[in-house]
């Protein structure tokens, strides 16, 4: 009896030991699954931030390049060129595209801690928006397992919605893309302007050696030193990852075929067509020669009025046969392509023949005023002042680097 009576007992401690193992396991499998739907969800959504975020940035860094002061419809541009960016991320694990509602969700300030207004509620201030700002969400993200907890808190919630935010704004670079044509420094001139005045005119011609003495020349890039890569710099977007710490030599003898693509940016082009592998034209083709603007100074708010209304090619100069002009149209689609980055050098050396390597002394921003018949016509320049002056209208490609930086405005992240 006393041996049934000890295995009884044991039988009874050995079921209860089960059992609480039993009790214990299926404790720590439902802590152990809470942690994994925990996992899931945060991890979903972090996915999802990730995603979001990537596009806001790209939206707002897309819609500040176009925050110049220089196009009285840039904030049209800005939301075009923001929304365009955004919608080529996806979303919700990479199944869906971003959406941006127009007049909505890109935003607009003169300041990054001021009132950031729509596109439509900034009517009349446009040219004063400095600051470009997205925000996009994803709604309905599942989150089983925090949905479950709520509702043991008593309370129902149902899918959540994400969203990221970026301010972008124009800022001084320490790289930027320019084009091969130099601005000469005035004996003795000194930073920013060189001994240039915003608003002055400049003359030259492709020929290099009938360029006239003190205005501009044609140079080499590093790498880029034939005619064929200048005119592939010219009809693109020029040549970028320059600094203060590039030199330049100058670009001899007569370079005809330069003559083509800078026409096209004017939406000129020959009987044959515009040139193979040229960006589109300028949003407006509008020149100023002497003919329509005699005082030969500051075309350059007039030049902003044509832009609005995207004005083609006046004629002017004549260019003879041969070319033709693109329409309104045309223009329409086109972009920025007449105010353009060059760099600042001291020609002096090269005036005499010399061919000696220059330093980049700063960076200029220039209005192209006239196509050319070809490379013995005079070109005309108007001087907008230093690229890195907000308010010379010019922007380019590059690496953001700060207050400190002195290259021309780029679009960079500030928020």
């Amino acid at each position: 009896m006393r041996a049934s009576a000890r295995s009884s007992r044991t039988y009874r401690r050995a079921s209860g030991q089960r059992g609480a193992v039993a009790v214990a396991f299926l404790l720590l499998s439902v802590l152990l699954l809470g942690f994994v739907g925990l996992g899931m969800d945060v991890g979903r959504l972090y996915v999802s931030k990730s995603e979001l975020q990537n596009a806001a940035d790209s939206c707002a860094l897309s819609a500040a390049a176009a925050l110049t002061g220089a196009n009285v419809d840039q904030l049209v541009a800005a939301e075009d060129f923001g929304i365009a960016a955004a919608i080529r991320h996806r979303v919700g694990m990479q199944a869906q595209q971003v959406s941006v509602a127009k007049d909505q969700d890109i935003t607009f300030s003169d300041a990054l801690d001021g009132s950031y207004r729509t596109r439509s509620a900034a009517a009349g201030d446009e040219l004063k928006m400095r600051f470009a700002r997205c925000t996009v969400e994803e709604a309905n993200v599942p989150t089983l397992l925090l949905q479950v907890l709520t509702l043991i808190d008593g309370k129902s919630t149902g899918p959540t919605t994400v969203r990221a935010t970026a301010v972008a704004s124009l800022q001084p670079s320490i790289s930027n893309c320019a084009l091969p044509l130099a601005i000469c420094k005035k004996p003795g001139s000194a930073a920013p302007n060189f001994g240039y005045v915003q608003g002055e005119w400049l003359t030259g011609r492709f020929d290099p050696p009938s360029n006239l003495t003190g205005k501009f020349k044609w140079v080499k890039f590093p790498g880029f030193e034939r005619t064929p890569d200048l005119a592939g710099l010219i009809g693109g977007s020029g040549q970028c990852d320059l600094s203060s710490t590039t030199t330049l030599e100058p670009s001899t003898g007569a370079i005809n075929s330069l003559v083509d693509v800078w026409n096209w940016r004017f939406g000129v082009k020959k009987m044959s067509g515009a040139p193979a592998g040229a960006f589109v034209p300028d949003l407006t083709g509008y020149a100023y020669t002497a003919a329509n603007w005699p005082s030969k100074f500051g075309a350059f708010d007039d030049f902003k009025a044509q832009r609005a209304v995207n004005t083609p090619w006046n004629g002017l100069p004549d260019l003879g046969g041969g070319w033709s002009a693109s329409n309104t149209s045309v223009h329409g689609a086109g972009g920025d392509r007449r105010l353009v980055v060059g760099p600042i050098v001291d020609c002096e050396p090269w005036e005499t023949g010399g061919t000696s390597s220059q330093a980049i002394l700063g960076w200029a921003c220039y209005l192209m005023l006239n196509p050319v018949a070809n490379p013995n016509e005079e070109m005309g320049l108007e001087y907008r002042g230093s690229a890195d002056d907000i308010e010379s209208g010019c922007v380019t490609s590059g690496a953001p680097g700060g207050p400190a930086a002195g290259g021309p405005k780029v679009p960079g992240l500030v928020l």
